[in-house]
């Protein structure tokens, strides 16, 4: 029985690259190239060689129909007598034994109890199945004959011949054998370009500006608030003597450039000297929790001409606008472009110093 499984079993390996044998393992055919013994002087066609791995043992359903089909058995029928062909490969196994299966190859267990597997000499690949090994005789490589020294005076073609079997190779040693002298002159002067070319250069020291070196001792590290009086720019004022307060609210503004420091930047309460006809207030733009919300809009006011100002308020942080008016008129236009602008909620927080919070 184990015969007619063999059968099957040779027959479908000429077709199929890998084929189940359910409960026992999987053959695997290879492609091995022409092989050409040098030693014997042999040469062997393309093959396909067979290996078995008993790791794979799902069914992939080739056997049983290829089995079925050919017997006209039905699929019950067919899958029992694979399985009992199975069955009795192992238990010969089992007994230390040689399955042997004609066509494909030999089964037995080595001394670790593993399946082994050994494949008969039989090519499976139809494209050169049948060509026999044949013999081989290696051509031996004949090297160019030397001219000796005595021969000089052949004819041109000779010498010709000759010259055109010299190898690159032998070429470019005689040419740096006779022009060494340019060889090596030709290396220096790339030794030198590259040194040139890499070799880090000392960066000129830029000139230090007198100015800057007779600045005097007292104003170096010093902030702008140490500056002394007598060096500070005059505030512009009116013809009258008075703070210009347009001019005043413009100084106050911060710059769009400088970061503002939410930390410090609270309300003054040492504000200038106003003006007999002037007042000032402060309109509420919105309380924040976030810093950079704050920052934000601290620099969009200052970017949109206004002066803003910011105070801690309940763990929040309160952010405004500083306005001086004349009229109340003023105050109230102001207000209503804040409002457009920035936030519907805005109010009058502060009137000439006092809170009023008045909507």
């Amino acid at each position: 029985m184990q015969q007619e499984l063999s059968k099957y079993l040779e027959e479908l390996l000429f077709y199929h690259d890998r084929l189940s044998v359910p409960g026992l393992g999987t053959f695997e055919l290879s492609h091995a190239p022409a092989l050409i013994d040098q030693i014997q002087g042999q040469v062997s066609a393309p093959a396909k060689s067979i290996r078995f791995n008993a790791n794979l043992v799902m069914d992939d359903g080739v056997l049983i129909d290829f089995i079925q089909e050919r017997l006209g058995w039905s699929l019950s029928q067919t899958k029992k007598w694979v399985a009992d062909q199975v069955a009795e490969i192992n238990a010969a196994l089992d007994r230390k034994e040689i399955v042997e299966l004609p066509g494909v190859g030999r089964f037995f267990r080595n001394f670790e109890n593993q399946l082994q597997f050994v494949a008969e000499n039989v090519n499976f690949n139809l494209d050169s199945f049948g060509l026999q090994t044949v013999a081989g005789q290696l051509v031996p490589r004949v090297e160019a004959e030397k001219i000796p020294a005595l021969k000089k005076k052949l004819p041109n073609t000779a010498t010709a011949t000759a010259a055109s079997t010299a190898t690159p190779k032998q070429d470019l040693t005689s040419f740096i054998a006779s022009n060494l002298t340019w060889v090596l002159a030709g290396v220096l002067v790339l030794v030198v370009a590259m040194v040139y070319l890499f070799y880090p250069r000392k960066v000129a020291e830029t000139p230090v500006d007198e100015n800057i070196a007779n600045l005097p001792q007292e104003r170096l590290n010093a902030s702008p608030s140490r500056v002394p009086d007598e060096e500070t720019a005059p505030a512009p004022s009116n013809e009258d003597g008075t703070i210009n307060p347009l001019t005043d609210a413009k100084e106050n503004v911060a710059s769009p450039e400088e970061p503002l420091d939410t930390e410090t930047s609270e309300i003054d309460t040492e504000a200038p000297t106003l003006a007999p006809e002037e007042h000032d207030a402060v309109i509420a733009v919105g309380l924040f929790g976030n810093p950079d919300n704050v920052q934000r809009l601290l620099e969009q006011l200052s970017k949109d001409g206004y002066a803003p100002i910011s105070r801690p308020e309940n763990g929040n942080t309160r952010v405004g606008v500083s306005i001086r008016y004349q009229e109340e008129r003023e105050l109230r236009n102001i207000l209503r472009e804040i409002r457009d602008k920035y936030a519907s909620s805005a109010f009058i927080l502060t009137r000439d110093g006092e809170e009023v919070n008045e909507r």
